[in-house]
């Protein structure tokens, strides 16, 4: 309709402004072009005013199509919120009974839960109380395998050191032996 409506607005205008032109190139006199051109403009006049009326139709007819769609809409959505608002409750319902449920089984868990806790507890504390006797066990080991490696070093650094004095004798023996020999 609007592509109708376009054409025929572009048709009469198009044809206006060639009568224009038209009657502007004939050979007429001036009054007669005036009362031409006069003739014209009220025709155009004319025109515009069927399609201001055509326009203030279409205008009302779509604004009451957008009021009747409008009014559908708000039905709908009314309708559409109170189903949601029905099932909004049911799964409250639902859900309510579900955490009483869940209240229930977590109350006859708790005894369970206990006594497993407990348990744990004392299996825990026995199994600390054997790795701390391990542990001084093996504690006991090292300082004695410690103690043992300390003498063996200290030994093995008395017997080293005597070498060293020995050495150290030797040398000193033979620099003065060479020293000696030098004089000579």
């Amino acid at each position: 309709m609007a592509k109708k409506g376009g054409f025929l607005l572009g048709t009469i205008i198009g044809g206006t402004a060639a009568a224009i032109t038209a009657l502007l190139f004939a050979p007429k006199s001036g009054k007669e072009l005036r009362g031409d051109i006069n003739d014209k403009a009220n025709d155009f006049k004319e025109t515009a005013k069927d399609y201001a009326d055509i326009a203030v139709d279409k205008g009302t007819e779509i604004s009451r199509v957008a009021k009747d769609a409008t009014e559908d809409i708000k039905v709908n959505l009314k309708d559409t919120a109170n189903q949601f608002a029905d099932q909004l409750k049911q799964t409250s319902k639902e859900v309510e009974s579900d955490l009483e449920d869940i209240h229930t089984e977590l109350d006859s868990n708790k005894e369970e839960l206990k006594s497993d806790l407990e348990d744990t507890k004392d299996t825990a504390v026995a199994g600390a109380k054997n790795v701390a006797d391990e542990v001084k066990s093996a504690t006991d080991d090292v300082k004695g395998e410690a103690k043992k490696t300390a003498e063996t070093v200290k030994s093995d650094a008395k017997d080293v050191a005597n070498e060293a004095k020995d050495q150290a004798k030797d040398v000193k023996e033979d620099v003065k032996a060479t020293i000696k020999d030098a004089k000579k």
